[in-house]
């Protein structure tokens, strides 16, 4: 069955983008007007449904990561992204800065020191099975930003990668689910599930790029409050909004290799030369100590605890909270990073594909927030420096209380993080904005569309901010993952089945 046909006799990609937009700002306006609808029923509600889809959805991830380390290394891992006759489009360095800037690179800013200090300072893993605070503060961080993560992002990327011969064209969304329902579903049902499928898939983008957009905001907010002594946070949380938008759009309007590739680029030199420039002021030791320790806790909660999450946490509610509320998160980016890896993995093999958009970020996950947690931590036991329990209070203020202990490097380091966080938020919005545009249907040359959907982004971001909520934050980013959970489950079906069906004949 050859799905090209059905996606060019999609005759309304006007309508689905007005109705995408229509959506997106209505609610936008909604949640102005009406915030108490946000935080008194959205998020509780959102918060419930957590509670019961949670940890089956966690497994499913696990046996995704597990089945991506199968792939790599049986003969499926030969099979090219994009088919036999793709060509590699990218250079390796240029397509990894693209990936990694597009999959998580602001939150690791965001929570580089935050997270895993918090992690030790509360541990929430059981003092029996994991002694070291520090340690397993750091495991358990990397089991939110890991491996998992990104294998879900992998599984996305071949699904929609085109490798076999009858999934329709590298990146189309709905075609695995077409193939699920083939003998189900008429053709013209065929064609309204195909309409459904990518207005869903453009809701979960959105509310999740929106929720990093104003996650981002609180952290650049907080920088110029401590370091100018800025004090209308609105007008500097509209003006931070207006920068983010901005670049994301002249971004997104230079293309895929201009602009995309560029900014990504500069982000991960900037990235490692804040790693190398915090290494000379820092000791080694203990970086190496909770490097160590903390990925050996990872591998022990991989192997044995994430199969019974809950078992190893001091108070089960937890994970909901967290865990299972950033793998939703997650969940609503899969189809924006699926649809960009499929585009900018084209004519790589699958092997090297999974190499590099699992094993190689998630090493650099490690790698980023052993030097960051790890120099905070001991820093601040060393110098008795009060790093922990400002992050106690508020958490976006960790990263930058560490850095002036620094002395004056530690301003030219905030100054870089804040740099290095908007690049890196901007270049999450620009691929977002490229893939929505896509889905829509929207043609290259129809700027409106651009202009419409950074603003729309922008607009919903700055509503967010106005309740400086980080909880709900999160709760808005996993709105439209929560419907594209079933999604998922037959893009799933329809890819194993489409595998079955072409090795039968």
């Amino acid at each position: 069955m050859n799905l090209l046909p059905l996606n060019k006799t999609l005759s309304t990609p006007t309508k689905l983008e007005k109705t995408a937009l229509l959506f997106c700002v209505g609610l936008s306006v909604i949640a102005f007007l009406f915030p108490e609808l946000l935080t008194e029923h959205l998020q509780p509600a959102i918060n419930k449904i957590l509670g019961y889809l949670g940890s089956p959805f966690f497994i499913l991830v696990n046996l995704l990561f597990f089945s991506v380390i199968a792939i790599a290394i049986s003969p499926l891992g030969q099979r090219k992204i994009g088919g036999a006759q793709a060509l590699v489009e990218f250079s390796t360095f240029g397509w990894l800065s693209m990936l990694f800037a597009a999959g998580m690179g602001s939150g690791l800013i965001f929570w580089g020191v935050a997270e895993p200090a918090l992690h030790t300072v509360n541990s929430p893993l059981k003092q029996s099975l994991y002694p070291n605070h520090q340690t397993s503060g750091l495991a358990l961080t990397l089991v939110n930003w890991g491996a998992h993560a990104w294998a879900l992002y992998a599984v996305f990327g071949l699904v929609l990668g085109g490798l076999t011969r009858n999934s329709g064209t590298a990146g189309d969304i709905s075609a695995p689910v077409i193939s699920a329902t083939k003998g189900v579903i008429n053709r013209a049902w065929q064609l309204q599930l195909s309409f459904s499928i990518k207005l869903i898939a453009i809701l979960a983008i959105f509310f999740g790029v929106v929720g990093t957009i104003a996650n981002s905001t609180l952290l650049l907010r907080k920088g110029l409050e401590l370091e100018l002594g800025v004090e209308s946070a609105l007008f500097s949380g509209f003006i931070i909004i207006f920068l983010i938008a901005l670049l994301y759009t002249i971004s997104a309007k230079l293309g895929l290799k201009k602009g995309i590739q560029t900014l990504s680029k500069f982000n991960v030199f900037l990235a490692f030369a804040l790693i190398a420039w915090l290494l000379i002021f820092v000791p080694i030791q203990p970086i190496i100590d909770i490097a160590i320790g903390g990925t050996w806790d990872y591998i022990q909660l991989i192997t044995t605890g994430t199969w019974q999450f809950e078992s190893v946490l001091n108070d089960p509610a937890w994970a909901t909270g967290w865990t299972y509320n950033y793998y939703f998160w997650w969940l609503a980016w899969g189809p924006f990073v699926g649809v960009f890896l499929a585009k900018i993995s084209q004519g790589r093999p699958v092997w090297q594909y999974i190499l590099g958009v699992v094993f190689v970020p998630t090493f650099v996950t490690i790698i980023w927030f052993s030097v960051f947690s790890g120099s905070a931590i001991a820093w601040d036991q060393t110098h008795n420096a009060g790093i922990l329990e400002a992050i106690k209070a508020d958490y976006t203020q960790g990263l930058f209380v560490f850095f002036e202990q620094l002395g004056w490097q530690g301003g030219l380091l905030i100054w870089s993080s804040l740099l290095l966080l908007l690049i890196f938020v901007a270049t999450s919005a620009d691929s977002a904005v490229l893939v929505i545009r896509q889905l829509s249907g929207a043609s290259k040359a129809q700027t409106w569309s651009l202009y419409a959907w950074s603003f729309a982004l922008g607009l919903c971001a700055f509503v967010l901010l106005v309740q400086n909520n980080e909880p709900l934050n999160r709760s808005v980013a996993i709105i439209g993952a929560l419907p594209f959970l079933i999604i998922f489950i037959l893009q799933l079906i329809g890819f194993i089945k489409e595998f079955i069906r072409e090795f039968k004949h």
